[in-house]
């Protein structure tokens, strides 16, 4: 699902991609694959609401510089993962699963 903020002066807009996991649960992982440095923000569904009414949230957010990337869940809960893939470079290719833990080795 692409969702669509304002860029902060209200006219250009950027498209960020979300990933929906109502199910996540401790003892999963998101991973994240990507050719180029991308922003990624990981948040709870109460957080989510909030951002998209760009109202003030907590997020795990910042730039994913490293290939694959493995964010663990910590709690129980409905989780996001809003990608903007847009860089100075141009449109990074990403992927990005929700996996169980113990496929994934350390």
């Amino acid at each position: 699902m692409a969702v669509d903020k304002p860029s902060g002066n209200g006219e250009a807009r950027v498209s960020e991609v979300d990933y929906d996991y109502p199910d996540a649960t401790a003892g999963m992982s998101v991973v994240i694959t990507t050719n180029r440095s991308i922003h990624v923000r990981i948040m709870d569904d109460e957080n989510y609401r909030l951002y998209r009414d760009d109202q003030d949230c907590c997020a795990f957010q910042g730039w994913v510089t490293t290939s694959p990337y493995r964010f663990r869940i910590p709690r129980d809960a409905h989780w996001h993962v809003v990608v903007n893939p847009y860089t100075v470079n141009g449109l990074a290719e990403f992927t990005v699963r929700l996996m169980h833990d113990e496929v994934l080795s350390d």
